[in-house]
């Protein structure tokens, strides 16, 4: 998963970044310790760090201006899995030959800004949600004076190791004094009874950036003295100071090297991207917009035909130059209205696909109808009805308006469930048609006890069939690139709820070379105005196939949707072929999604049964930013106990749904996603069956009518 994301931020993600950088645990710092500087909203880092005896994998997100996370995996060169729960080889029965490794979350929250005369100030918390082997808190300030920027703060646990100074918390209650040992041996969940408890000490440093250029040098005094290291490894040290320098290439790769602990060299690299940004490489082979007459001069010779069978050809060819498939036309002579249903293949621009479709009209109709309404279809049913004055976008397209006066005059209408059946003209898209697609994938399984980094690269070959404009059959094929499987992935995590998830190394291990990733179908209908269904059938994803309905009800113009589900799987082979195993389970949930009037910001709650028998409810709270990447956080809570879920106590994790768009210079639609999850376990486990309705209507909201560029009308 980190590898996918470096290389989208390698391709995507090239806007210029502060002249900040993350230190060697992903946290925005020098080398060991935290600044209150931030990368910005919408933020996203990767890189790696190395530190004798540790090495770091992480990446950084800021999904809102005052909040930024980091996701870590650190192995121990010197320990090995024989610590576990730091309990040294002999005194554990448990022994695996393969340096420790350990995750670890941190969260930091701004709590003012820098101004003319407070310094920005942050609070920080380091390993919340894992073992608690790095576990610190912090509270850090920034003041920058021309060229040179200055930290100070004062770290807990970890951090404050140094004990600088009492436990400024314990003139309020003697048990801050002291610090409870952090883990409940399974793990995953905060522990606030060991917050800003304990040793306390000072940390701080300075940044030189001559000039604002590429390089910059920096001192930093740490607060930790390397004497309490998790499982009994104090290191050497001959100065808590440290030295450093960093430089930085192409606005998005930072290089550094540094002097630790006065006797050890360290270094990382790290890259970083804004999804804030439009982002990504030009559509450059995107089909371009139709040439619209000047409104003058097609106002002293207008186009006034009939709404005919060669004015519907002329209507449908301009469509397809432009990225777009005419299903069906209507026209009201009485109401001067002319109606067009329409798919596309442009992007992620509902705006975008509407303007084209006027072009096209007004090119081949004229000024014969005062008012056009441009509906897009997905999947067989009205997604998104818009209407606009032919008039209006006439000007706009023509260059006598700008995009934002006529985007003043578009308005949202209600979908209708009958769709075109009594339009004029209609089935004018010819069935089957046939799209595919190949991509790499990257499949892994990170910092188990089996290897650091197992996984493999696969080209990924992929094929849908409309066959009714409901009715589509997809399937996908995975082919071995290259992995580093081999015998790896043995280890088995047992809990006490059946292997619905946990068994991902056999799946791994024994379809590595080919495998049937999905074989299904899908079909699509609207019920009544604005209320969609969908039933599914086939081999839905890697571990499971059967059949599966939903029920959604997505008001016209509201902000949320009430969705229903039901499936009845089987989990499959492991080799992905088409065998499947005895165990069968009946899963589904109640979902409310609610689009947020504040920072782009989607909460879906959902309620219900999942894979593992297992009865509970899922939070999933999400931001999409402007170049249309979605970062999302989840949380799953159930009726399984902490003993029965395993290590980490309950689901949860975060994932980044990113635009194919955005890697391919002739744009298009659809999703790569990224999902991460700190243990893969088998409570609160959700199965992907089928076409989800919320995920296939979600572009053709008003939201996305409303939102965004109004240029989008005109390009």
């Amino acid at each position: 998963m980190l590898a996918g994301c470096a290389g989208m931020l390698a391709s995507a993600l090239a806007a210029a970044q502060p002249a900040h950088w993350v230190n060697q645990y992903g946290q925005v710092g020098l080398m060991q310790t935290p600044t209150a500087r931030s990368l910005g909203k919408g933020a996203l880092g990767t890189g790696i760090g190395l530190f004798s005896p540790y090495r770091t994998v992480f990446m950084h997100v800021q999904p809102l201006d005052w909040i930024q996370g980091n996701i870590r995996y650190f192995d121990i060169s010197n320990r090995d899995y024989s610590y576990v729960a730091g309990r040294p080889p002999d005194e554990n029965p448990q022994s695996v030959s393969r340096r420790f490794t350990d995750k670890g979350v941190d969260l930091q929250i701004r709590l003012w800004k820098e101004s003319r005369w407070l310094p920005a100030v942050s609070l920080g918390l380091m390993d919340i949600a894992g073992t608690g082997l790095l576990g610190s808190e912090y509270i850090v300030a920034s003041r920058r004076y021309h060229d040179f920027d200055v930290h100070f703060g004062v770290g807990w646990g970890r951090l404050g190791s140094g004990d600088d100074i009492d436990n400024p918390f314990g003139m309020f209650a003697d048990r801050f004094d002291e610090r409870p040992a952090a883990g409940s041996g399974l793990g995953g969940q905060l522990e606030p009874q060991t917050y800003f408890r304990g040793a306390t000490a000072f940390f701080g440093g300075i940044v030189w950036t001559p000039g604002g250029g590429p390089l910059s040098l920096f001192a930093e005094v740490e607060g930790n003295d390397y004497q309490s290291e998790p499982l009994d490894n104090p290191q050497d040290v001959d100065s808590r100071v440290n030295i450093g320098a960093s430089y930085r290439l192409f606005d998005a790769i930072d290089i550094g090297v540094g002097w630790q602990r006065g006797n050890e060299f360290a270094a990382q690299v790290s890259m970083a991207g804004n999804l804030e940004y439009d982002a990504g490489p030009e559509n450059v082979l995107q089909s371009m917009p139709a040439p619209v007459p000047a409104y003058p001069s097609m106002m002293r010779a207008p186009i006034d035909n009939p709404l005919d069978h060669a004015v519907v050809e002329r209507i449908r060819r301009d469509m397809r130059r432009q990225g777009l498939r005419l299903h069906a036309l209507d026209a009201d002579a009485d109401d001067s209205v002319l109606t067009a249903w329409y798919s596309q293949t442009l992007g992620h621009s509902i705006p975008q696909a509407a303007g084209r479709a006027a072009r096209a009209v007004l090119r081949n109709a004229g000024v014969t109808y005062d008012r056009f309404v441009m509906v897009e279809m997905v999947g067989g049913t009205e997604a998104v009805r818009v209407t606009m004055p032919s008039e209006a976008f006439h000007r706009a397209a023509g260059g006598d308006w700008t995009a934002a006066e006529f985007a003043e005059f578009v308005r949202v209408l209600p979908t209708s469930a009958r769709g075109y059946r009594g339009a004029a003209y209609r089935d004018l898209l010819r069935y089957p048609s046939l799209s595919t697609a190949f991509n790499p994938q990257f499949r892994s399984n990170i910092g188990g006890p089996d290897a650091f980094v197992v996984g493999q690269i696969l080209a990924r070959l992929s094929a849908t069939v409309q066959l009714t404009p409901g009715w589509s059959v997809s399937g996908a094929l995975g082919v071995n690139v290259a992995d580093n499987i081999g015998n790896r992935l043995q280890q088995r995590f047992p809990s006490g709820l059946p292997p619905v998830r946990s068994n991902v190394g056999d799946y791994l291990r024994e379809g590595k070379d080919f495998y049937l990733a999905q074989l299904e179908t899908n079909y699509l209908f609207p019920i009544v105005s604005d209320v969609y269904g969908r039933v599914s059938a086939g081999i839905f994803e890697e571990m499971f196939g059967g059949v599966a309905g939903e029920v959604l009800y997505r008001p016209s113009g509201a902000r949320w949707a009430l969705g229903a589900d039901v499936a009845r799987v089987r989990q499959r082979d492991f080799e992905q072929r088409f065998g499947f195993q005895d165990y069968e389970v009946t899963t589904g949930h109640l979902t409310y999604y609610h689009e947020l009037p504040w920072q782009d910001l989607r909460v879906v709650l959902s309620a219900g049964r999942y894979l593992a028998g297992d009865i509970g409810g899922t939070l999933d709270i999400s931001r999409e930013f402007a170049s249309g990447v979605r970062f999302g956080v989840f949380a799953t809570r159930t009726d399984a106990s902490t003993e029965e879920f395993g290590e980490g106590s309950f689901d949860k994790g975060f994932y980044l749904s990113i635009p194919i768009g955005l890697f391919s210079p002739a744009g298009g639609r659809g999703e790569a996603e990224f999902l991460y999850r700190p243990l893969t376990r088998d409570g609160g486990q959700k199965v992907r069956a089928g076409r989800a309705l919320y995920d296939a209507l979600d572009l053709s909201t008003s939201r996305s009518v409303y939102q965004g560029s109004a240029r989008d009308w005109l390009r």
